[in-house]
């Protein structure tokens, strides 16, 4: 990635202005924008920078009637919204990157409202000239030199906790709806040989109906990490069964 690529704000930062733009493109039909905004906002991956999600998936969720429509939309979004690589077969989703000209046109117009509202906030002159700032609500002594605001006791003997890999990997419940989650997880289960989530877990409901699985932490860990083989620790613990031999074979890869 060049320089000036890199010098750009996170995806995630100018989403908000990557979405107006988008509604303003009057080149697009209703149905382009309806699948750019599903692929941004429901199937976006911030940690990996894409969407992924198969054209099946997309023509339930959309409903949409057949895949063909799926790929005309794909031909209005490449290139100006979307940077996009065609799947290679069953288990390859095609994959949809936000275009650099489109992220960079989004990055551009949040530095422009940025710019816009520091002046906007700019402090103003008292009558008697200078300027002024809000107070920091400090009381004065009375007695000579200066008296410093109380530090709370309870800052003093602050100390940092350093976190255990059980207490950032405990179980909690993800939606079980195809969402970006579950589609992550399974992939990696897979690449390492083991059992999909359907497969290992049963699926729970709350009482609005929606369906969860109960999971060690959102985002699978990297691979042949000691995160990585905690989490499957926790999980098939959770399923009430064996970790298959062949995965502490291959390092948990």
């Amino acid at each position: 990635m060049s320089k000036k690529m890199s010098s750009l704000r996170p995806f995630r930062e100018v989403q908000l202005q990557w979405l107006r733009l988008l509604l303003k493109d009057t080149d697009l039909s209703s149905r382009a924008i309806q699948f750019a905004v599903y692929l941004v906002v429901v199937r976006y991956n911030d940690a990996l920078g894409m969407a992924w999600p198969s054209h099946s998936t997309v023509c339930a969720d959309l409903g949409l009637k057949s895949e063909k429509t799926v790929q005309r939309l794909i031909k209005e979004l490449r290139g100006k919204w979307f940077d996009i690589r065609n799947g290679s077969g069953r288990h390859k989703s095609t994959e949809y990157v936000p275009s650099r000209v489109s992220h960079k046109a989004a990055h551009d117009l949040r530095e422009k409202e940025q710019a816009e509202k520091a002046d906007k906030t700019n402090c103003l002159a008292t009558h008697e000239g200078g300027h002024f700032g809000p107070s920091i609500g400090a009381k004065m002594s009375s007695k000579r030199g200066q008296k410093s605001p109380t530090i709370k006791e309870n800052e003093k003997t602050k100390k940092k906790v350093k976190a255990k890999p059980e207490d950032r990997f405990r179980l909690q419940k993800v939606l079980a709806s195809g969402s970006i989650f579950e589609r992550t997880w399974n992939d990696r289960l897979q690449a390492a040989g083991l059992l999909t989530l359907d497969h290992l877990l049963q699926v729970t409901r709350d009482p609005s109906g929606n369906s969860y699985f109960t999971l060690p932490g959102k985002w699978p860990a990297p691979r042949t990490s000691k995160e990585w083989r905690l989490q499957i620790q926790i999980l098939y613990e959770a399923a009430d069964k064996e970790i298959p031999e062949h995965f502490f074979k291959s390092g948990g890869n």
